[in-house]
């Protein structure tokens, strides 16, 4: 049996939680249940539950006081919540597992099954530890999580300079290394336009800061960090030469 700790402020929340571990076959065992994290804190030292629902809003407190608080991570998480798109960014970037409210019977169900395929603990408290680093001031470097082979990857965002399509594969082009991600390029796109990157091909996606020169043509092209060069299309030239007005 899982057992797992449901960290919520709204009582019909918790119940709808229950409600979904009783009709799915999920080996979930719920030891216990908080509406603070002050008393998640001290239940989680002494249940040592090993799946956390964790609500991001609690009270005057968040869930991220409550990682913070601990330290140390024996533990799955999975983040419901009802809002916060910041927040939703960075369990991206960091691959943590979060489910709206709402909670859809069918995204709980897929959760738990991602969740028995983890590796864990080791794994999972890397993630934790990549998504407070994400959630800190503006000025700190944003990570990502890259899954590879033989495991994963953590990448500074303003390291990779960009991202080229390969069918359902993506290369990923750092400073040092282009590294191969079973992951489409439409995956990179919506994790990173938000930080500086655009997709001037339907199989380049670049990342601005890394931009040289762009020299004219029907699309024309660009020149980046690493003096490579990439082909803008035309129907993408008129947004992307907007970004530098």
């Amino acid at each position: 049996m899982i057992k797992t700790l449901i960290v919520d402020d709204e009582q019909h929340c918790i119940d709808s939680i229950i409600k979904l571990t009783e009709s799915f076959d999920s080996n979930l065992e719920i030891v216990a249940t908080c509406s603070t994290v002050d008393d998640a804190i001290a239940k989680t030292k002494t249940l040592q539950p090993d799946l956390i629902f964790l609500d991001i809003e609690i009270h005057n407190k968040t869930g991220f006081d409550y990682l913070e608080s601990l330290g140390d991570y024996n533990f799955n998480v999975i983040f419901t919540t009802a809002f916060n798109d910041y927040a939703i960014k960075a369990f991206k970037y960091s691959a943590m597992d979060y489910l709206l409210k709402p909670i859809d019977k069918d995204d709980f169900i897929q959760a738990i099954k991602r969740l028995k395929k983890r590796i864990q603990p080791i794994d999972n408290a890397e993630q934790i530890k990549i998504l407070l680093s994400n959630l800190q001031k503006e000025d700190k470097k944003k990570t990502i999580r890259i899954p590879t082979s033989n495991g994963f990857e953590i990448l500074e965002i303003e390291n990779i300079i960009h991202c080229k399509a390969d069918t359902s594969y993506t290369y990923i082009q750092t400073k040092t290394d282009n590294i191969l991600v079973s992951k489409p390029i439409k995956h990179f796109e919506a994790l990173l336009t938000d930080a500086n990157f655009f997709r001037i091909h339907n199989s380049h996606l670049i990342n601005i800061a890394h931009v040289k020169k762009y020299t004219k043509g029907k699309g024309g092209y660009v020149t980046m960090s690493n003096q490579e060069t990439i082909d803008v299309s035309t129907r993408r030239k008129e947004a992307f030469l907007k970004l530098f007005n």
